[in-house]
């Protein structure tokens, strides 16, 4: 898909002529005065802010850009729409067309402004697929989901390479078999510290309040740079997959790739309220969308910025002509769907303005969305309803050996969801209460099997920064035997078959 808009804004000045006639006339009082600025444009309509000064009303005409005209403030005062509002929405464009907008605002004695005039283009009817999105009959299924966490500088690795995909991507088992392991992942990130500017950006809600930022699209553009560096990142897990194929042949499928979505953060400062930095209850911070600044105290401005943040990674994947990996969706990275009356702070989040148009985006584009809450988060009874495909509730319990794991397998039956396997470093040998951390593992795995969510839902499996990788490598008895456990959980997922 190549479908750009370019917005100008234009000030043509002609002399003040009378609004009824066109007659010159003693002038009566002050002037009337125009600014005509684009709020929003479609496939099909412009919405227009018009602000005006010793006025009652604007004239408007507009006309296809191809089509030949001469328009000046007098003839638009004679022959143009009336409007008395302070917005004007036109609607009945053509879609991918160029239009001008001229304008003038007339007072009560006969007298008109200076003309202005407005060019835009209007967008495509809808979102374009891929040759590699219109072959699919709808959304890619995958069942099970590793999670990469990367794009932030505090991380340690800091860069995904072939040889820190390889243990994800396959597995030996103890007879020295190979196996093709997890047929899905999600490229992740919350936050960007540690970086060599000084800086602190929040892709989540909620993060750094007291001393960070909200991200902006340029941040949002340095996370999608990231995975798609040369030599990292998708690369990486494309050449790690054809690696493997060598040895074990074709997979049964192409391995599936899940983008985050950053949170289009209402205020530069996550509550408006700030950190002593800057303009904290500024809504006008993330960047400008085809020549107009975005302002995220409206839900169409979050919107168009996921909108822009989803194609510009299908863009990019396109270009890198993929073999052996799919870009299958797209990962809400807020662990909770707020909506009135359900969840923390509806105000800083509104994820009902946003994710319902957001998942009708991506299904129309044949791309899936992903959501893993917490333990009993908002919207969790809704993720359904909100237009999620894929839904994997965290149990917590792997740290928080109080909570109940009954409670947590009847909620997960009750509302349908997929389930998060948890761990991290805190099981491997040497650390401290490791046999407790690989007690409550093996009770995950225990329960699925038990409630009948493995061989029937999605999972999905959290390990921290690189502990599966540290886990692979480790040559403890204790780890070797887990990490064998562990593996042949996920490939004999009866999901698979």
């Amino acid at each position: 898909m190549r479908n750009y808009r370019i917005i100008f804004t234009l000030l043509c000045c002609l002399p003040f002529i009378g609004c009824g006639d066109g007659d010159d006339e003693p002038s009566r009082g002050p002037k009337p005065t125009l600014s005509m600025t684009i709020a929003s444009s479609g496939a099909n309509s412009v919405t227009l802010n018009m602000r005006r000064t010793n006025a009652s009303s604007v004239k408007i005409i507009h006309k296809a850009t191809g089509v030949i005209t001469s328009e000046t403030a007098q003839s638009v005062a004679q022959n143009g729409t009336q409007y008395t509002g302070t917005t004007v929405e036109i609607d009945g464009l053509t879609a991918q067309t160029t239009y001008t907008v001229f304008a003038v605002a007339c007072n009560d004695s006969g007298e008109y402004s200076q003309m202005q005039y407005v060019r835009f283009t209007t967008d495509a009817p809808g979102p374009q697929m891929y040759p590699w999105e219109q072959s699919r009959s709808g959304i890619l299924s995958y069942t099970d989901m590793v999670l990469c966490y990367g794009g932030s500088h505090h991380r340690t690795p800091y860069r995904w390479d072939k040889e820190r995909f390889a243990p994800s991507v396959s597995y030996v088992d103890e007879q020295g078999k190979e196996h093709w392991l997890f047929d899905s992942f999600l490229f992740i990130e919350f936050q960007d510290s540690s970086r060599p500017d000084g800086g602190y950006y929040a892709y989540m809600v909620g993060l750094m309040k007291d001393y960070g930022f909200s991200a902006g699209k340029t941040q949002w553009k340095e996370l999608i740079d990231y995975w798609f560096a040369g030599g990292s990142g998708m690369d990486a897990l494309e050449g790690a997959v054809k690696d493997a194929s060598a040895r074990l042949g074709v997979p049964p499928s192409k391995r599936k790739v899940i983008m985050v979505l950053p949170d289009p953060i209402i205020y530069k400062v996550y509550d408006g309220k700030g950190n002593g930095k800057g303009d904290p209850g500024s809504t006008v911070y993330w960047g400008e969308l085809n020549g107009r600044k975005m302002d995220f105290s409206t839900a169409e401005d979050r919107i168009a910025a996921y909108k822009w943040y989803v194609d510009e990674v299908r863009r990019r994947f396109d270009l890198g002509n993929y073999q052996f990996i799919d870009l299958a969706g797209f990962y809400i990275i807020s662990e909770e769907l707020v909506t009135p009356g359900d969840g923390w702070n509806h105000e800083l989040k509104k994820s009902d303005e946003i994710i319902p148009p957001l998942a009708e985006y991506l299904h129309a584009i044949n791309q899936s969305l992903n959501w893993i809450p917490y333990n009993r988060a908002a919207g969790y009874k809704k993720w359904q309803q909100l237009g999620v495909d894929y839904a994997y509730m965290q149990p917590n319990y792997f740290w928080e050996g109080q909570k109940p794991l009954s409670q947590f397998f009847s909620d997960v039956k009750a509302n349908g969801l997929g389930m998060e396997f948890e761990f991290d470093e805190a099981l491997l040998e040497g650390k401290a209460d490791c046999d407790t951390y690989k007690k409550r593992f093996r009770e995950y795995m225990s329960g699925a099997r038990l409630n009948n969510v493995y061989g029937t839902k999605p999972l999905s499996y959290y390990h921290g920064t690189n502990a599966l990788y540290d886990l692979s490598k480790s040559t403890a008895a204790k780890d070797r035997e887990f990490y064998h456990e562990f593996c042949r959980f996920v490939l004999d997922n009866p999901m698979r078959k």
